[in-house]
Parts: C-alpha cells; structure tokens; sequence
C-alpha cells in the first residue's frame, strides 16, 4: 500500500500538469522515488547498468569527432571500478598488473596493451577494438596538440614540387 502512495505522489507531481517549476519538496519526493525503485533492483541489474552506461561512454568517447579533450582510459576504466566498489589492487592482480604500477595505467603513464584491452573485453562486455581506439584517440590528441606546427608543415603540393 506504501508503494502505492508513493507512485500516486509521483504521479501528481510529474503527470498530466501543464510544464511548470517543480518545488524542493517535489523534487526530494522523486529523488526518493527513485532512490527507492533503485534499490529494489538486483544486484545484476545494478551490475548490468552500470556496464550499459560504461559501453555508452568508452563509444561515444572513441566515436565523438567534435571534442578535442582527452579522457583517458584509464578514467574511464577507474570509474566504473568505483562504480561497482572493486579496489584497483584487486583489479590489477586479477588482469596480471602489477598493483604498485596500477596508477600509472590509469593516469596515461603507461598503455593498455592488447592483452588487457582483450581481458577487458571479456570482463566488461566491451569491445578490445573500442578499448585500443579511445587509447589511440587519446595518443592522436595529444600529438596533435603539441605538435601541431610540426605537423602541418607537411604538404602534398611541396613533395610534388620537388618531384
């Protein structure tokens, strides 16, 4: 009967009303709703969003061509450790990293290789060719970004003139 009035009380504040500016009050009545709806999940329906959103991210990430920010593997791999309260000591044992130089994986120091982009690939349901990509992407970057003068200076028309 609980869940009833709560979903009623859900239902006046975001149904059927013309668009208008919701209180506080309303507002914590649907954070709590959802707080709520959320924590009645399973475990492996908490476990598969989380997995869902980190796919989503790691390829809009690679796939975004507007955005010249970095975001490191690393970070993206360190947030859904958070996400799912797995410690990165743990993690680096279980993929062969060696604990000590976990964090130089995650702040770009050192690369992901093949091997753990396929380990990953099996642990997180995404993609070793997404994984290698948004590395790659980064390296791309940040190439660019400081080396841009160097590279511009080469020119298809100048080799053909000296043809």
């Amino acid at each position: 009967m609980k869940k009833d009035k709560i979903n009623n009380e859900f239902d006046e504040i975001i149904g059927g009303q013309e668009s208008r500016e919701l209180t506080k009050n309303e507002h914590d009545k649907i954070r709590e709703h959802r707080r709520k709806l959320y924590e009645e999940r399973s475990s492996d329906d908490k476990v598969n969003d989380i997995l869902t959103g980190f796919r989503f991210k790691l390829r809009n990430y690679a796939d975004d061509k507007g955005s010249g920010n970095v975001v490191l593997l690393g970070e993206f791999i360190d947030a859904i450790l958070s996400q799912m309260e797995i410690k990165k000591k743990h993690f680096a044992e279980y993929i062969d990293i060696s604990p000590r130089n976990i964090n130089k994986y995650f702040s770009g120091e050192r690369k992901f290789n093949i091997d753990h982009a396929l380990k990953l690939e099996s642990m997180f349901g995404i993609s070793a060719k997404i994984l290698l990509e948004v590395q790659l992407k980064n390296d791309l970057l940040k190439a660019k970004a400081s080396n841009k003068d160097e590279y511009n200076k080469y020119q298809l028309k100048d080799l053909l003139s000296k043809a």
